[in-house]
């Protein structure tokens, strides 16, 4: 009867052990990450958007791989970033606007619908955000810190992207690209 009554002990422990981890390991895993294709070709231009990358986690970070980011700054190519952290609310709260070439400034905004709501730039409320660019990977990498947007519980985002060639003529190749549909978010990418 120890044997069994063991037996059973043990088999009870172990799937203690098996449910504890599988919770905990679940828990680790729920950051989300989502990934969104865009078509290529939307833009002739380096700063096509090919696909996005959300990442909601201890930082907010937004991946844009691009067709052929040109660090020059005659390729005037920028990116703009609609951030939507408030599902009570219509439109993005904020919009990061910056150029994806060398030497480029970049800022944080709060939004107006799909436009800049003026120059002020979001209080950081002791936090940060930046843009990194990698040109031989054709990416840019913004990241936001949780205080910034204000915590979110999930975000969802549009990106735009743009350029203009300037060539040594007077003439000039302008455009632009959404990722998907103009002015329509992801899904929502959930903090994990």
């Amino acid at each position: 009867m120890n044997t069994l009554s063991t037996t059973f002990r043990r088999l009870a422990t172990v799937a203690a052990l098996s449910a504890v981890s599988g919770t905990v390991l679940a828990g680790a895993a729920s950051a989300e990450t989502r990934t969104f294709q865009d078509a290529r070709g939307d833009l002739d231009h380096g700063a096509d958007i090919k696909r996005v990358r959300v990442v909601n986690e201890g930082r907010v970070r937004v991946r844009i791989v691009h067709e052929d980011l040109v660090r020059s700054y005659k390729s005037g190519s920028s990116v703009a970033l609609f951030l939507d952290t408030d599902r009570d609310r219509k439109g993005p709260e904020f919009v990061f606007l910056g150029g994806t070439f060398r030497g480029a400034d970049y800022a944080l905004l709060p939004a107006d619908g799909w436009k800049r709501a003026g120059n002020q730039q979001v209080p950081l409320r002791g936090g940060s955000y930046d843009m990194r660019l990698d040109y031989a990977a054709d990416v840019a990498v913004i990241s936001f810190d949780r205080a910034v947007l204000r915590d979110p519980g999930a975000v969802r985002v549009e990106v735009k992207t743009g350029g203009e060639l300037v060539p040594d003529d007077v003439s000039a190749t302008t455009g632009k690209d959404w990722l998907g549909k103009p002015r329509h978010f992801t899904p929502w990418v959930r903090r994990g």
